[in-house]
């Protein structure tokens, strides 16, 4: 093998990543930790691409298969990649038909017992493989942690993994997940059927969904392990933007994701599905309402109960209750306006 020496970083660069101190491993120091594999999928991802190979890499992890898949980008993505070459285990580099069908080429030569991707303008925070390798057991289908998350214009702010299971993210209760944060048994992923190439938006919550089916339990670190940036070019901010439901993609998927998994998962988490396509505009509406401080507190909590009594099955929940209580908190520490 070629010298495992890290390039030069790049001049003004500071911190995490770049001037933090950490090590490559040593060859033949893996056997006391599992094997990780981490799949890269980029694709014209040049301005943030060498941070997350080097988030990787300075993980200092002694048994890691790191795979970056890119998609054929046209900008300086390709001399990057000639940088850190040799000290990557596979580097593909041609036309795929988007995020799913990269990340799925990787997991085809995904070789280690944990799994998981990070996107090309994302970064593992330090010491995560450490944790993740030496911390989870048999008893652990999942291991997760919370992602922080950034964005030109935006205060940061922690995504969590809450309250994960099939039954309840299909029923749409409180529950949230962070993709970065999420650590998969490479062979149990397989099993339940993999990532789903059909789907361009929704396909990591299609595959957590069919993972927790059939490996329920989940570990939570309170590490932070995973940076997410939001910028102008990520999916998530260029869908968000999309006010109309019909042309927000995410939730197209969503529907077609539900249909899917309706005809195949059993009947007690296709019921909770159903349910589910009741919650979910519900679950938009009071976000809507919590999000309007033009409108008294106490009148928007007003219009929840009001319009929950509509339709009580659907959106009577632990989630309605704590939107009316926040509301309500809100009315009452309102300061008193002086005469």
């Amino acid at each position: 093998m070629m010298s495992r020496s890290l390039p030069p970083v790049p001049e003004g660069r500071h911190g995490w990543p770049w001037t933090a101190v950490a090590s490559l491993p040593q060859d033949g120091k893996g056997d006391s930790v599992p094997r990780v594999s981490v799949v890269t999928p980029s694709f014209n991802q040049g301005e943030f691409l060498e941070a997350t190979i080097r988030s990787v890499l300075l993980q200092g992890y002694p048994n890691l298969q790191y795979i970056i898949v890119d998609g054929g980008s046209t900008d300086h993505s390709n001399l990057i990649l000639d940088k850190y070459r040799h000290l990557i285990d596979v580097v593909i580099q041609e036309e795929d038909q988007g995020q799913s069908d990269a990340i799925n080429k990787g997991l085809a030569l995904a070789d280690g017992q944990l799994f998981n991707w990070i996107n090309s303008d994302d970064l593992i925070q330090p010491g995560v493989l450490w944790e993740l390798g030496t911390r989870i057991n048999d008893e652990c289908d999942l291991y997760t942690f919370p992602s922080s998350v950034e964005g030109q214009g935006i205060k940061p702010y922690l995504m969590r993994n809450e309250n994960l299971s099939a039954y309840r993210i299909l029923r749409a209760d409180r529950y949230s997940f962070s993709q970065p944060g999420l650590w998969f048994r490479l062979d149990r992923l397989r099993k339940c059927g993999g990532i789903d190439t059909t789907l361009n938006y929704g396909f990591d919550w299609d595959l957590l969904i069919r993972y927790l089916s059939s490996n329920p339990r989940v570990r939570y670190s309170s590490t932070v392990g995973a940076l997410f940036r939001l910028h102008a070019q990520s999916k998530t901010c260029i869908e968000s933007a999309k006010e109309n439901e019909t042309e927000n993609r995410f939730r197209q998927e969503c529907g077609v994701i539900r249909d899917k998994l309706e005809q195949t998962l059993p009947r007690r988490l296709s019921n909770a599905s159903r349910l589910g396509r009741l919650r979910e505009p519900w679950n938009n509406r009071m976000i809507e309402l919590l999000d309007d401080f033009d409108q008294s507190p106490f009148v928007s909590a007003m219009i929840i109960a009001r319009e929950a009594s509509q339709q009580p099955r659907a959106r009577f929940s632990a989630r309605t209750l704590g939107a009316v209580a926040r509301l309500l908190s809100r009315y009452f520490r309102r300061p008193l306006r002086s005469e």
